[in-house]
């Protein structure tokens, strides 16, 4: 593979992941606490410390995916190179 398929691969799973992850965060607030989580500024009814509270929590999920996202991605891709076959009269070290 070559670098910008790597980057390729990289961006997909990240993204992924934190698409995946924005769902389960919000699905799991809404089974907690039992309403949507806060998203609009403009809504009153979320107050202060909810929409603090769900951003912390959002935002450390997030980092916690896209860290563990990229490190898998990179695992996956060192796993593809070493797979693939050797180039013909490319000299082993």
């Amino acid at each position: 593979m070559n670098n910008l398929t790597d980057k390729i691969v990289s961006t997909a799973i990240t993204v992924v992941g934190g698409y995946v992850g924005t769902k389960v965060v919000e699905f799991t607030w809404r089974k907690v606490t039992g309403h949507d989580a806060p998203k609009d500024a403009e809504d009153t009814e979320a107050n202060m410390w909810s929409a603090i509270t769900f951003a912390t929590i959002s935002a450390g999920i997030t980092a916690l995916i896209r860290v563990t996202s990229q490190r898998g991605a990179h695992k996956a891709i060192e796993s593809m190179k070493s797979r693939s076959p050797k180039k013909a009269g490319a000299a082993e070290v």
